[in-house]
């Protein structure tokens, strides 16, 4: 269910930009589009306007474990940006949650050393509580 709230939130973002490049230029034509949705929940969907906007989108159905099912999409969109350079943000969305890459987004820094010595320390060191007494 959330990630069909994720596609929904994806696909809204993607129409919502596209209007606002729309209201900002003239006219933006569609150059070519395509959709197709099979039976078992497969589906694939691409466009790409005018702007030099394009988008493309894969999905599937697939069985996380036992008792949840659940969706793996993959997809790409590009947008021309006001300074003139195209920007262009690949993304997973699955049981991980919705991962998006590009140049252009930022990223972490890195984790400090003493952060990672403490971790690995827990790891190895696992935190048992006392057994109470009654």
């Amino acid at each position: 269910m959330k990630t069909i709230a994720l596609i929904v939130v994806v696909i809204s973002v993607v129409i919502i930009g596209c209007q606002a490049l729309g209201n900002s230029q003239s006219q933006t034509d569609l150059i070519s589009q395509e959709s197709n949705v099979e039976y078992n929940g497969k589906y694939h969907y691409h466009y790409e306007l005018s702007d030099g906007s394009k988008a493309t989108q894969d999905g599937v159905l697939k069985t996380v474990d036992a008792q949840h099912d659940g969706e793996s999409i993959h997809g790409k969109y590009s947008f021309v940006g006001e300074d003139g350079k195209t920007y262009v943000v690949s993304y997973t969305a699955d049981e991980n949650g919705f991962q998006a890459v590009g140049d252009h987004l930022p990223t972490p820094p890195p984790t400090p050393e003493w952060i990672e010595r403490s971790l690995e320390y827990q790891r190895l060191h696992p935190y048992h509580p006392p057994e109470q007494k009654h």
